[in-house]
């Protein structure tokens, strides 16, 4: 139910070169993540009406919007009495928002706060009336949700959420689908907020475990990332405890112990498994191909590389095997995938996004550059595309317009990321100097002083660019 569009494995920084492998993948465009069950809606009549089972990667026709799936339901649980429509939602690869009301939650009626903290300073409560008037209004507003996330107008979408989460703030599927939409963003530790409280919400559903296991796997700096890799593992076994057929799940273990270093027989055999339930499942068989490369199994790899590729029938899992292939610096493979991607999904920022990083790294700047200025276009709050502009432009000497670009990741900068962004604004100090522009190189240095007033060497730079 969520499709996930992943970066890659160990996190590619673009300040000077290509740089270190990026983490897993990231989240893409739309409906990866999928119920693996049959499950059951009701018609505007109220009859029950059974559904084809979902597949976990989309059908080799499935179209690049995304597809409207339902939560999947764990054996033997109760049934729940309410229902209505699904959407989906996640980053340009995660699954909609379902229209279909979530599994209630054993709370009393009384007001009761939700930790973790609320998003944007909604306060999310469980247990208020929900009244036909409030039931009607919450839907529409997941369904407009759904829609603008579909065009690429995040903007609206998440105005669309956050209204009908106010609504009926106890129904997980509104926190779902902003977990979903920061994604779309990579915008990773306000979508792990909303994971975590959509889990608090509906401890049962599987898939916001398998989402919130795939947010931990990305490369935030300032964090732990051997604790949220081991935390991803854990994520990853609980949907399994709620879901045992689950082949996201089976992947997503594959991809949270491989990151912790596991190359052992149970990482492989994760991945075989996820395979062996869903034989078309390509992201599986690219994963599977990571790891055997990196066991020195050259064959193995290649002929799962080709299984992946030939899979990759619809847009987010062209961007997920993508997302693998630049993690083992593939980058001309990927460029093939990711052109195609943009063919069916022009505004797709994620692979808008890594085809401008595959272009920037072989040094295809004019290119890479138009194609990264249609992703912050697209997702004017996506911090990684504004400072990979901006790291482009400092590698052609373009100190200017980097510092443009970096002023306005400024505006869109978490608080783990401000280091990163500082790094980013020293080398643009350091190309002024070069340039003999110290007036420029003092401000530079100034702001990167602010983001980060402990890195060593940044106030001797300062004070050396203002000629004190």
């Amino acid at each position: 139910m969520l499709k996930v569009l992943r970066f890659s494995f160990l996190l590619i920084v673009f300040s000077v070169s290509a740089g270190i492998i990026s983490a897993q993948d990231l989240g893409s465009s739309n409906g990866l993540f999928r119920a693996p069950n049959p499950t059951t809606k009701k018609t505007s009549a109220g009859a029950p009406k059974k559904t084809a089972p979902k597949k976990m990667i989309p059908a080799k026709k499935t179209t690049p919007t995304v597809a409207k799936t339902q939560p999947v339901k764990p054996k033997n649980n109760a049934k729940s009495n309410k229902s209505s429509k699904t959407g989906e939602l996640t980053r340009t690869t995660t699954a909609r928002v379902s229209t279909k009301t979530a599994k209630s939650v054993n709370i009393s009626r009384t007001q009761k706060t939700i930790q973790p903290p609320p998003l944007n300073n909604i306060v999310i409560t469980v247990g208020e009336p929900t009244t036909g008037e409030f039931s009607e209004l919450y839907e529409r507003a997941i369904e407009e949700g759904n829609a603008a996330r579909d065009s690429r107008n995040y903007i609206k979408a998440e105005t669309a959420y956050l209204r009908a989460q106010s609504l009926k703030s106890g129904d997980s599927r509104a926190i779902y689908g902003l977990g979903n939409l920061y994604s779309d963003q990579q915008r990773w530790e306000e979508a792990e907020r909303a994971y975590r409280t959509a889990i608090e919400l509906d401890p049962l559903a599987p898939e916001s475990n398998i989402a919130l296991s795939f947010v931990l796997t990305q490369p935030i700096n300032g964090t732990n990332l051997s604790e949220r890799y081991s935390e991803a593992e854990k994520a990853a076994r609980r949907a399994l405890e709620l879901d045992s057929q689950n082949a996201l799940a089976f992947d997503q273990l594959g991809v949270s112990l491989e990151l912790q270093g596991i190359i052992s027989s149970e990482t492989e055999n994760s991945y075989r498994k996820a395979i062996r339930l869903d034989p078309e499942f390509a992201l599986a068989y690219a994963h599977l191909g990571r790891l055997l490369r990196r066991k020195g199994k050259a064959d193995e790899s290649t002929t799962a590389y080709k299984g992946a590729i030939q899979l990759s029938n619809d847009v987010p899992t062209m961007i997920l095997v993508a997302d693998v292939m630049q993690s083992q610096q593939r980058y001309m493979e990927s460029e093939q995938l990711l052109r195609r991607a943009l063919r069916e999904d022009p505004k797709n920022p994620t692979a808008l996004y890594m085809l401008g990083r595959a272009l920037t790294i072989r040094g295809s700047f004019e290119e890479a550059e138009t194609v990264l200025k249609k992703s912050v276009e697209v997702s004017p709050n996506s911090f990684v595309a504004y400072m990979l502009l901006g790291s482009m432009y400092a590698r052609q000497n373009k100190f200017e317009n980097a510092e443009k670009s970096l002023q306005k990741a400024l505006k869109v900068v978490s608080p783990n990321e401000k280091k990163r962004l500082a790094q980013e604004f020293e080398a643009v100090g350091d190309g002024f100097v070069r340039a003999g522009k110290t007036k420029d190189a003092a401000r530079v240095y100034q702001q990167a002083l602010q983001l980060d007033g402990e890195k060593i060497g940044l106030s001797g730079k300062l004070s050396k660019a203002q000629g004190i």
